[in-house]
């Protein structure tokens, strides 16, 4: 009894240990659900404290989202659709080897047969009668049983190859009966795809002209502005109760040694005029291709990942120390509020949500909530390899 107290005694610090450190992840998991909710309610008011959202920009965020989900499901499908034609090629080249197989034991065995058939029972009989030394009937009983032994064995072995072939014949019918069902689906969703951006054209269209009619340009960029820096003073509030990302990197190390998070020419650079030098520029626009892929600068949590007006399809990632990095107007954001990221992990794609005119990256880093030059930070491939 003494001898289980003591070891009762010696394992409550390790039972003790692993239930804080469940506690501890009930805690972060609460919290993180807490966080999205909040901005997520958040986001909602901002359309009443900074103007209230025209009936255009709700039909626009309801498009480019719809082209978030869209994209994201074709993306998930395309993956299957890959791993099916593996799959597939795969039993393809197992039953051609299972054929060779079988068509090689089937001439042995016939060949076995034959040899059998021509020997017959009779013959076996007259070989042994004939032998006079018992070693050589010996040695000609045992050459016997090894040829019997090994024509079971390659009967077997021939039986084995046609289940084997069956049960791969099978599989391979499933998987192309699956490949056929996911290339429909996909073909449903590019479709839908289609439709969605041709209604975000009609709506884009409808928000030129009613900038252009009321002259809001302005009014609107400013607007836009201030609903991104309560939103960011939110964060910045709300993830003092989130454990601060920890790299073996820390961002503020990190001037001048990370990588854009596209290719391509920069447009707009931080500190240039906007609209006729009356608002200037936060971040940074750099020119790409739709679908091009937007990688993360650097280690982080993503802490907003959804539309935000002026701005489409934003993702925000918390970099630790009052550290942020901002990825604007993309065509899809491919992780979602709480995801750890790693430095050079693929985040969105390049779009041209947000009523831009022209596709491309819409990029910040933000020190304690102010603007900081993208540049001093980061470099393109070509100059880190230079």
């Amino acid at each position: 009894m003494q001898n289980l107290i003591i070891l009762f005694l010696a394992l409550l610090p390790v039972i003790s240990a692993q239930a804080e450190q469940s506690v501890s992840q009930v805690e972060i998991e609460a919290r993180l659900k807490a966080l999205k909710k909040e901005i997520s309610n958040y986001k909602e008011t901002l359309d009443s404290t900074q103007g209230q959202k025209s009936e255009i920009d709700a039909t626009l965020e309801r498009n480019e989202q719809g082209i978030n989900k869209l994209i994201n499901e074709i993306d998930t499908i395309e993956k299957e659709l890959d791993t099916t034609n593996d799959k597939v090629s795969s039993l393809t080249e197992k039953q051609k080897e299972l054929l060779t197989v079988k068509s090689e034991q089937q001439y042995y065995i016939e060949q076995q047969v034959r040899a059998a058939y021509e020997i017959g029972s009779q013959e076996y009989l007259k070989i042994l009668l004939n032998q006079e030394d018992p070693n050589e009937i010996a040695r000609m009983l045992t050459y016997y049983d090894y040829f019997n032994q090994a024509r079971s064995r390659q009967i077997e072995s021939y039986n084995l190859t046609l289940l084997d072939l069956d049960r791969v014949t099978q599989e391979l019918a499933e998987e192309t009966v699956v490949l056929e069902s996911q290339r429909r689906a996909l073909g449903a969703q590019q479709k839908s795809l289609a439709n969605v951006q041709k209604e975000k054209q009609m709506t884009l269209k409808a928000l030129i002209n009613q900038i252009s009619t009321t002259g809001s340009a302005l009014s609107k960029l400013e607007q836009d502005r201030g609903r991104l820096e309560q939103l960011l003073d939110k964060l910045q509030e709300s993830l003092a109760n989130l454990d601060a990302p920890r790299s073996a990197q820390p961002f503020a190390g990190m001037q001048g040694k990370l990588l854009l998070p596209v290719e391509g020419r920069i447009s707009h650079r931080f500190g240039n005029e906007r609209n006729q030098g009356k608002l200037r520029w936060h971040g940074i626009f750099i020119d790409a291709v739709e679908g091009e892929s937007v990688y993360a600068v650097h280690y982080g949590r993503v802490v907003f990942s959804d539309w935000l007006r002026g701005f489409g399809l934003l993702m925000i990632i918390s970099h630790g120390e009052g550290y942020m990095s901002l990825y604007g107007h993309n065509q899809a954001l491919f992780r979602e509020t709480g995801d750890w990221v790693s430095a050079g992990e693929v985040i969105a794609a390049v779009g041209d949500s947000g009523g831009q005119d022209k596709t491309g990256l819409y990029f910040e880093i933000r020190i304690d909530g102010k603007p900081n030059n993208p540049q001093n930070w980061c470099v393109t491939r070509e100059q880190r390899a230079a």
